[in-house]
């Protein structure tokens, strides 16, 4: 009876002019983004869907939260075909506890499941598609739906990692669940108690089923162990050999980790070509591969063997190469007009995919390979760049950047000495960006026109300076807020000291309006202590001891926010902005930031809510 007053009551509201989702949002106001996080679900059970699907929420906080008032969706992955289980009862998730729902419409609930959603939800995608859990309009947390390598296995966040509700929409931290027998026996999973480690290479991709590949000298075929967005690097590209560019174009690439490269596309900004073999095209950790537009040394070049072609034209006039994994974007860079004959390289201590997105980190090849007179090191370890001896200039050795690559813009110098940022607030919308600067979009693989910020675009609102979970060097970090469209592109962040780092990249580093951008020591999760999605990296010291200390974003010697503070760090949280004072004026007033409290927390454990909205400061 009370749940079907419940929705009479709300009704009855709505009759009176309070919409429905107001009410349930005013209802539940004290759960906040995080309080609450989808950590497993089993969206591909053996047999019929109907009746055996589960979602497991996890409250990884150290107070109850209540459930009340709150919404579970599911949904396609545009959004459309939403269906939703409100939670009409009162019940809370205790502190560390989960809670798991399951699409039980007849009988007892088995063992494993807490509460029946019914068949509220309908069934979930079994490889595409969308979970989340709302108060009203505001998502608490909202993660995609991917397949696993099998019906009946479950997917789970890797319990490596702190659950947040930024971490887990990164597909790359989910993987199958194995070895653990559900209740029933009919599924492998861990619903209701804490998630094992993923191995590595356990990602997958979405929508690509059921990858396997043979290993060298096996009979028996494996899964395919795909890369992670970061795990392959392009390090050196071949786009206009001597002779014909349809036989000698070569790209290389480094592995960071083991990985197989069956399944990848390559390709530039408007085609690619998908790499296909029987047999594991695997590479180790810090092997290199060599990709060509053929395969007969005889025709190539005199190339060592390639480990797979692909039919892409890399255009001599300038471009992108991208490596893509299903929809998710590997590697890429960008490269302006080329040299006939000469190869571009990267350096090698710039060998990653966040160093490689700096026109600077690349030069021109010098060594020379085959018959024909090429220069390059297919395969091998480039030579370092030398700075302003062989920079690659698009044409002309010695030269410069070419005119394709992003200057983005300048160091600023100076220190606003504590005053307020200026500027009058602006009416809104996107910011124009300069004239002729130009990025690479990460979507479409596109150059389009760069959206450069001006004063009132972006506030700093966190900071870590002193993790516990991993060196200071490995996980500090600064998170900024977009108050509008924009890209970070040419924008500098300076401390106290006038140690500036520049964001220099050819892609996009993109930001939409209200969203959170993490700019970072170090951009590799396993190293980091457990990040979100970082942006950018930044190459100076954030101080831990007491003192005059500040931060500032910048952009061709325009201020867009400063913050200022004299305390010392405390190990293992962050300093936040208070979520009332996050915009470029009221974050300099006394009294805006705090500490993170102690329910905030991400990847290994460390306090704060990194990419993600602020909490409360405590009174």
């Amino acid at each position: 009876m009370r749940g079907w007053g419940w929705w009479l009551g709300l009704l009855g509201l709505s009759a009176c002019g309070v919409p429905a989702d107001e009410w349930a949002e005013e209802a539940c106001t004290g759960v906040l983004p995080g309080d609450l996080v989808i950590t497993e679900y089993l969206n591909d059970p053996e047999g019929s869907d109907t009746g055996q699907e589960y979602v497991e929420l996890h409250n990884p906080h150290a107070k109850p939260v209540a459930l009340e008032s709150l919404t579970l969706y599911a949904a396609r992955s545009d959004g459309s075909q939403e269906k939703g289980f409100a939670f009409t009862e009162p019940r809370s998730v205790l502190a560390g506890d989960y809670l798991v729902v399951g699409d039980v419409r007849d009988g007892l609930l088995p063992a494993h499941v807490d509460l029946s959603y019914g068949d509220a939800l309908g069934s979930l995608g079994n490889a595409s598609g969308k979970l989340g859990l709302r108060c009203g309009s505001r998502v608490i947390d909202e993660v995609p739906l991917s397949a696993p390598a099998r019906s009946g296995l479950a997917r789970a966040l890797d319990g490596r990692l702190w659950p947040d509700s930024a971490g887990n929409d990164d597909l790359s931290r989910w993987c199958d669940v194995s070895g653990a027998s559900g209740g029933s026996g009919t599924f492998q999973g861990s619903p209701g108690a804490a998630n094992a480690p993923c191995a590595a290479g356990d990602g997958g991709v979405v929508g690509e089923g059921i990858a396997t590949c043979v290993p060298l000298g096996a009979v028996s075929p494996r899964g395919v162990k795909g890369p992670r967005a970061g795990e392959l690097v392009i390090t050196e590209v071949m786009v206009n050999p001597l002779g014909d560019d349809t036989l000698g174009e070569w790209v290389e690439v480094m592995a960071t980790v083991p990985v197989d490269l069956n399944g990848l596309s390559i390709g530039s900004d408007t085609t690619v070509a998908k790499l296909q073999a029987p047999q594991c095209l695997s590479l180790p950790a810090g092997g290199y591969a060599v990709l060509a537009r053929r395969t007969e040394a005889v025709l190539n070049g005199g190339l060592p063997t390639p480990v797979a072609s692909f039919g892409v034209d890399l255009r001599n006039s300038g471009g992108v190469v991208q490596v893509r994994a299903g929809e998710v974007l590997v590697d890429a860079m960008a490269y302006g007009a080329s040299e006939e004959g000469v190869a571009a390289q990267v350096s090698p201590r710039e060998a990653s995919a966040s160093g490689n997105d700096s026109p600077a980190a690349w030069c021109r090849a010098w060594e020379p390979y085959g018959p024909r007179g090429n220069r390059g090191t297919p395969g091998r370890v480039n030579r370092a760049c030398e700075e302003g001896v062989d920079s690659w200039d698009g044409g002309s050795p010695g030269g410069g950047r070419d005119a394709g690559a992003l200057e983005g813009g300048s160091r600023d110098g100076g220190a606003d000495a504590g005053v307020p940022d200026g500027g009058a607030r602006d009416g809104g919308g996107p910011d124009a960006g300069s004239v002729g600067a130009s990025c690479i979009d990460r979507m479409t693989g596109r150059p389009r026109a760069l959206r450069t910020p001006g004063v009132g675009s972006l506030v700093l609102t966190e900071f870590m300076a002193d993790p516990a979970a991993v060196a200071d060097g490995l996980g500090e970090w600064v998170e900024v807020l977009a108050l509008r469209d924009v890209d970070l592109n040419g924008v500098s962040l300076m401390n106290e000291s006038g140690a500036s780092t520049m964001l220099d990249a050819s892609l996009c580093l993109s930001m939409r309006a209200g969203s959170r951008g993490v700019l970072a020591r170090n951009a590799d999760t396993s190293l980091n202590g457990g990040l979100p999605s970082v942006l950018a990296t930044f190459d100076f010291n954030l101080a831990n001891a007491a003192g005059p200390r500040s931060l500032r974003l910048g952009v061709a010697g325009q201020v867009l926010d400063t913050v200022t503070w004299t305390h010392a760090a405390t190990p293992g949280v962050s300093w936040q902005v208070a979520p009332a004072s996050s915009d470029p004026w009221r974050n300099d007033m006394p009294g805006s930031f705090c500490l993170s409290p102690a329910s905030a927390r991400y990847g290994l454990g460390d306090r704060g809510t990194p990419g993600l909205e602020n909490r409360a400061c405590a009174p």
